[in-house]
């Protein structure tokens, strides 16, 4: 039985990395889905492949989040499944922080999530499902990532108070936090080949299980949240393997 059959389900950050893995996966399951993002050749590839409707928008631009809204609903009817994925990430050490980098970073990850979710609200079917994408990091230091952290440790928080203000709608609000995950935000174009490959190594020494995570099994993670059948609440899922518990 496929739980997502006939469902409608909208994905920020949908044009690759665990949001295109999201996606892959609930069009497997049977549901209608439409993804936004900022790379065009990307999008254009994801609704080829996949028969999702694709548009280019910008999280932090509220009229553009209503827009990418409006078309999903006008296409395929009421959301039941709203992944809010979108995000970026950059490493930098706390001395060498501006305060164009740290703008940046919340309004994407912080200020993006939550008007995701706001402009989303209209077109929500009573009784769905709602993911905010934050990291392990939120409660953990890592060097470097401290404007990271901050603003997905806010996502973490607005998964908790959007949770309690939802509930009277029957609307479950989680977060995932995934830890070191296969995608472009381990590219990390600023560094030397050699300096990136010795990067990684270092990283998956400190992951227990000796591996990064596969887009794909952070997605299913993701899935299990959003599912029609859920319980959870206000939770956050910490699928890291084992870096920040053991």
């Amino acid at each position: 039985m496929n739980l997502f059959s006939g469902k409608v389900a909208a994905i920020t950050g949908g044009n690759n990395g665990i949001g295109l893995a999201a996606a892959k996966l609930l069009r497997q399951q049977g549901a209608n889905v439409a993804i936004c993002g900022q790379n065009k050749a990307r999008l254009a590839q994801a609704e080829s492949e996949l028969g999702v409707m694709a548009c280019q928008t910008d999280v932090s631009d509220t009229q553009q989040l209503a827009a990418f809204y409006a078309a999903t609903a006008e296409r395929f009817g009421a959301i039941d499944v709203l992944l809010v994925n979108a995000g970026v990430f950059e490493s930098r050490p706390l001395a060498e922080v501006d305060e164009a980098f740290f703008d940046w970073q919340f309004r994407v990850n912080t200020k993006g999530a939550y008007f995701s979710v706001q402009q989303a609200l209209p077109y929500l079917r009573d009784g769905s499902a709602i993911v905010l994408t934050s990291s392990m990091v939120h409660s953990a230091g890592w060097p470097g990532c401290s404007v990271y952290a901050a603003s997905k440790a806010a996502v973490r928080s607005l998964a908790r108070s959007f949770a309690a203000e939802l509930a009277v709608r029957n609307i479950r609000v989680n977060s995932l936090s995934p830890g070191v995950t296969q995608t472009a935000m381990l590219e990390w174009p600023a560094m030397t080949p050699e300096q990136r490959s010795a990067g990684h190594e270092a990283l998956r020494a400190r992951i227990p299980l000796g591996r990064f995570a596969a887009p794909e099994q952070i997605a299913q993670a993701m899935l299990y949240l959003a599912s029609p059948d859920g319980y959870m609440t206000g939770g956050d899922l910490l699928v890291d393997g084992g870096i920040t518990t053991l």
